[in-house]
């Protein structure tokens, strides 16, 4: 007897002692039937509206609402497509023993015929075009501390942008014109299909990830050049044939935007138009930083329809959607929570510390039997792939205007040399003396209330050829005392300096604080100040070398090992660069192990990139959270997936389902449940049984089950077992509404 014979044997049994009758009920009201409204930290600030740019959580949410890409994942999976702008998740080919025309080798070629029909929202046409223009403005702007580097790294076999191509050499037009028609070769397109000529030795495994996230949204050429352009925002219009002034030479002209810290389109004092064009569910309104807001309207026109025709999992798929979508980033925890028990909002950042604020019991656990506040649901645990860590400055700005800084490799109380970490004698004495007086355990049980590990490296758990053998810092402050004192005269001299967090973090708060207390406890010669500042102020700092330590997290691109280790360790990754770090031992190694196939020898290069992480302590792993998402129960549709920037709009609605509104709260509150009636066709019968007994036993993982879905998961605790199934028995024959807009 299969598993789906026994499964459905035992929901017959169940079904026995079931409720039959449906009996008259009265669904709770709904607040704003057809709005979404988030309340997120003080500092969320979206810090760009432009992919080639946007590098942040709070952009990210922001583009992928209103952008397309070519492929998008499905659901919770990280390693499954869906077509999105291509209509099949494309061809490889392996094209190795050709070149381009200017001698590179080439390995494989991706090929993806493009959809038609798509107009962006001013009714533009979408065309093939578009596709390759959006990839190769990426490139060509190559704008300061963007993520344009995913780019580079398979199409021209290279670690970083443009600035590290010709030698770095920008001004020598030969090597403009070389680099130009280098990025013209790597994307190129036809009327029906685009297609990508990958430079790296190997098809390169992370790919189809990286076209799935918001660096790969396609955006309207005629817009940038009819609108964007024209409005004095300089941008790069396509044009391959144009020369930069006095060289003569095509595929030159692009240099004159090249390399810039900005985006045109965040230019907003030159703005006439829309800030943002895409093809996506959503227009955005409104960009707001005074009132610190963004408003979205659903697009209506939008090619794919409504209501979303995906995820579809066991025929179960969407039923409805929203008009709006509104998100703010105004408001104190005080009163995010007050507007979020009151029904004004749907969504809310809670802070770890903040979580028993809104269960039954402050209590531990916070999960059954202990509940969340009627009217509330919280899905939990989402395990994440995301680290946050304390970063050393090795090359410090010594104008910043957050620290005082004093002479290379000279001491003072008052201040810190540039060089306090970077130091080619001792610097790293000074790295490993903050990574020892660092209480990990406190700091996890503080701020995260347990809810969290320490990792050892960048390298986390749940990415493959994590090794748990490799052990991390720990907390010994004799240790720091060593080595402190193996600075000469550090320890009788002392320092200042001033550590900053983005306002609202409370971890990183946390984390600065402590770092405080210790040291002033441990030696009254050592100072240290702590400072909170906003987000895009913060990033904006840390890119200009101006923060002695920063510390900030890493949400995954894709989940590969590369994408951490090159990011933590390499010369010119997203923090290492920023850091002022480059180690050619690192650089070597990360370069072996993206180009090696999956494998034992691929694992012993991650063992090594992992184990050179503690000996040279570039960087210290503070934490890796679990997760909890907080809704209204009215909330349908939500799914997790551990690389997505933000909430994805296009498949939620709003609706109370028969039976969760008929749950007898003095027993179990409605907060908890989704509803039963798992595809949504207003009635819990055999096709929900169905559904539920094909996932028996799946889990979210990691690594995500292949028959996980997400709504037969009815209590919320990423598993699906004899408790969701008793669920939908329990409550088969029940019926209810079908969803209409409001």
């Amino acid at each position: 007897m299969n598993k789906f014979v026994t499964i459905a044997a035992i929901f017959s049994l169940l079904l026995l002692g079931s409720m039959l009758f449906n009996p008259a009920f009265a669904a709770p009201t709904i607040n704003r039937p057809m709005e979404l409204f988030a309340a997120t930290i003080e500092s969320g600030n979206p810090r760009s509206v432009d992919p080639a740019k946007a590098y942040d959580t709070a952009s990210g949410e922001m583009i992928m609402n209103v952008y397309d890409t070519l492929l998008q994942f499905d659901a919770e999976h990280t390693e499954t497509y869906l077509p999105d702008v291509a209509t099949t998740n494309g061809t490889i080919l392996n094209i190795t023993g050709t070149t381009s025309p200017e001698g590179m080798p080439w390995s494989y070629r991706y090929v993806f015929p493009i959809r038609t029909g798509i107009t962006f929202s001013d009714g533009t046409p979408l065309t093939t075009a578009d596709v390759a223009y959006s990839f190769e403005r990426e490139m060509v702007l190559d704008i300061v501390g963007g993520p344009q580097w995913m780019l580079y790294e398979p199409l021209l076999n290279q670690a970083g942008g443009a600035a590290y191509l010709g030698n770095g050499n920008m001004s020598d037009p030969a090597n403009v014109q070389l680099i130009g028609k280098m990025i013209d070769h790597a994307v190129e397109y036809n009327s029906t299909h685009v297609w990508f000529n990958i430079g790296f030795p190997g098809s390169y495994a992370p790919f189809l990830q990286i076209l799935c996230q918001t660096w790969g949204s396609i955006l309207s050429k005629t817009w940038i050049n009819n609108v964007v352009i024209p409005a004095g925002r300089p941008d790069w219009n396509g044009n391959w044939a144009d020369s930069h002034a006095g060289w003569g030479l095509d595929h030159t002209g692009w240099v004159d935007v090249w390399g810039s810290a900005l985006s045109p389109l965040d230019n907003t004092a030159a703005h006439t138009g829309w800030l943002m064009m895409g093809s996506g569910p959503f227009i955005l309104r409104t960009l707001d930083t005074v009132n610190k807001e963004w408003i979205m309207d659903r697009n209506v026109n939008y090619w794919a329809g409504w209501p979303a025709s995906f995820p579809s999992m066991a025929a179960a798929s969407p039923k409805g959607y929203v008009n709006v979508i509104h998100v703010t980033w105004a408001y104190t925890w005080a009163n995010r929570k007050a507007m979020f028990l009151n029904g004004d909002v749907d969504f809310v950042a809670v802070p770890r510390a903040n979580i028993p604020e809104l269960y039954q019991s402050a209590t531990p656990p916070y999960a059954p039997p202990n509940y969340p506040l009627d009217g509330i649901r919280c899905i939990y645990p989402l395990p994440s792939l995301a680290v946050d860590a304390m970063f050393f400055e090795f090359t410090l700005d010594p104008a910043t205007p957050y620290t005082t800084v004093g002479s290379p490799g000279v001491f003072n109380e008052n201040n810190i040399p540039p060089d306090f970490f970077g130091n080619a004698s001792w610097g790293i004495h000074v790295r490993k003396a903050f990574a020892s007086a660092f209480d990990y355990s406190y700091f996890l049980t503080t701020a995260y209330l347990g809810e969290a590990a320490h990792p050892a490296t960048a390298v986390i758990p749940g990415l493959p050829y994590y090794d748990p053998s490799v052990q991390g810092w720990t907390y010994n402050l004799t240790r720091a005392e060593e080595e402190f004192k193996a600075v000469p005269g550090l320890w009788d001299t002392g320092f200042t300096i001033t550590i900053l967090y983005n306002t609202g973090n409370l971890p990183r708060s946390t984390a600065a604080g402590m770092l405080k207390s210790t040291f002033e406890a441990m030696n009254p010669k050592f100072h240290v100040i702590t400072n909170g500042i906003a987000w895009a102020t913060y990033l904006d700092a840390m890119y200009a070398f101006q923060l002695p330590v920063f510390i900030i997290g890493w949400l995954a691109d894709y989940p590969d090992p590369h994408n951490f280790a090159y990011t933590f360790y390499g010369t010119y990754g997203s923090f290492s660069y920023y850091q002022g770090y480059s180690d050619p031992t690192f650089d070597a190694l990360l370069q072996q192990g993206i180009a090696t196939p999956d494998g034992p020898a691929r694992q012993a290069i991650y063992t090594q990139i992992q184990q050179r992480a503690i000996t040279e302590c570039p960087s210290a792993t503070l934490d890796q959270a679990l997760g909890r998402h907080f809704e209204r129960d009215w909330v349908v549709g939500w799914y997790y997936n551990p690389v997505y920037s933000g909430n994805y709009y296009y498949n939620l609605w709003k609706w109370y389902y028969v039976p969760h509104s008929l749950q007898d709260v003095t027993i179990q509150p409605t907060s908890f449940n989704l509803p039963a009636d798992c595809n949504y066709d207003g009635k819990v019968d055999m096709k929900d049984i169905g559904t539920a007994a094909k996932s028996f036993g799946a889990s979210a993982g990691p690594p995500i089950h292949p028959r996980w879905v997400f709504r037969v998961d009815f209590n919320n605790d990423r598993k699906i077992d004899m408790k969701d199934v008793g669920y939908v028995a329990k409550n088969f024959g029940k019926t209810s509404a079908v969803w209409t807009p409001t």
